[in-house]
């Protein structure tokens, strides 16, 4: 037996419905849900694929949420598999691998149990401290993030009070289910830290959802179908940051989390997530997806830093670039597992702090404010650090100066 995701292999949430009017406020989730609900209720490739598994002995289905993604997660005898590809022409099947979080370079300086103005460049660099000194007092209040990670030590003096769910995906009933606050490697601490720590941290007053999708560093690209359909029925979320992907799938595997990320905007949910450390030309997935808010990361010279990824991507007749914007992701203190603080370099770290500065934007709106035009302010609001735009996208994100100056 084998676990393999099965969905329609052309349909496309984002060349089918309008994207543009989604909404984060918890009045529009239910709504913008029950519309891609049915889109999928009515492709004719969903329908298909459904009758032939209903109808199929020896097919295992996996218990879904919203089912927001279009996708069956089923256990299937290996042997059988060429047999429903023959019979489902239109779909698309893909064997279930393992998906790994983006590993940082650790503990740089050595661990520090206090930090001095020197620690928080990062800070400086996306203008915030400058913000604060002009007036600005936006937190991330109101703004939940879910960090799809390795979990996070709510303990830590740093983000404690902060954490204000935990949930782990069951892998005997295949269930999210609410556990107790833990790190298993420590990965989603730093991440956490940088979201909103009350030193190190954006928005200080963002709460987090703490996700443990990645224990140990490793889940299966079939948790990621499960983890989907069930952040869309938490309308209390409205960021969703990832740290992690792989840098070389088969083909088709590309295409699902393109389609995926996509489901996640469609519901009201801006996913951010990091482009990789593998440098130059290279990218991971689902960083380099066209939905994702990509991000890579610079150092305090303001130059990307060596590791940052990038890659242009072309993708049924359109090309885009990756990453969209960068933010400081070298050398970058934060919150580690068991208490004080360490420097990390990776676009792991860069990732919260686009989180934070989203935050703040969205806290600022009230939330009434579409997934594309946060985008769009993230975007046109970037300095241009007047580097190659394949490497620095739109440039290094920056707290919009609409929010703190008259």
């Amino acid at each position: 037996m084998g676990v393999y995701i099965i969905r329609p292999q052309k349909t496309s949430v984002a060349r089918s419905l309008k994207l543009a009017s989604r909404k984060f406020t918890s009045e529009s989730r239910p709504s913008q849900v029950a519309e891609v609900v049915n889109f999928w209720q009515e492709d004719s490739v969903y329908q298909e694929i459904t009758s032939y598994l209903e109808d199929t002995e020896n097919i295992t289905k996996y218990p879904t949420y919203s089912n927001i993604t279009g996708s069956k997660v089923v256990d299937i005898p290996d042997e059988e598999v060429e047999q429903i590809r023959q019979d489902l022409p239109n779909a698309l099947i893909l064997r279930d691998v393992p998906i790994q979080l983006i590993q940082p370079e650790k503990n740089l300086t050595g661990k520090k149990d206090t930090i001095n103005i020197d620690d928080i460049w990062h800070l400086k660099a996306i203008s915030l401290i400058t913000a604060h000194q002009q007036g600005f007092t936006g937190t991330g209040k109101g703004i939940n993030v879910a960090v799809l990670d390795s979990g996070i030590d709510a303990n830590h003096p740093e983000i404690k009070g902060k954490i204000i769910e935990s949930y782990r995906l069951n892998p005997r009933t295949q269930e999210i289910q609410t556990v107790p606050f833990e790190d298993t490697v420590g990965h989603g601490t730093h991440v956490a830290g940088l979201i909103c720590g009350n030193q190190v941290g954006v928005a200080p007053e963002a709460q987090i959802i703490n996700s443990i999708m990645f224990p140990n560093g490793v889940c299966n690209l079939s948790d990621w179908i499960s983890w989907f359909d069930w952040l869309a029925l938490q309308p209390e979320i409205n960021i969703v940051n990832i740290s992690a992907g792989e840098l070389s799938l088969p083909p088709g595997y590309f295409e699902l989390f393109n389609s995926l990320i996509d489901d996640l905007i469609a519901v009201g949910l801006l996913p951010i997530c990091a482009v990789g450390n593998d440098g130059f030309n290279r990218s991971r997935t689902p960083g380099n997806c066209q939905g994702s808010l990509s991000v890579g990361a610079i150092n305090h010279k303001n130059k990307v830093a060596s590791f940052s990824g990038n890659t242009t991507i072309i993708n049924e007749y359109q090309s885009y670039n990756v990453p969209y914007v960068v933010a400081p992701g070298e050398s970058i203190y934060s919150s580690v597992l068991g208490g004080g603080y360490e420097a990390w370099n990776g676009t792991s770290m860069a990732t919260p702090i686009v989180s934070g500065v989203a935050a703040l934007i969205l806290e600022k709106y009230n939330k009434n404010i579409s997934v594309l035009d946060l985008l769009d302010e993230i975007l046109t609001n970037c300095q241009d650090l007047g580097l190659d735009e394949k490497r620095q996208g739109k440039g290094l994100v920056q707290v919009p100066k609409a929010l703190y100056e008259p």
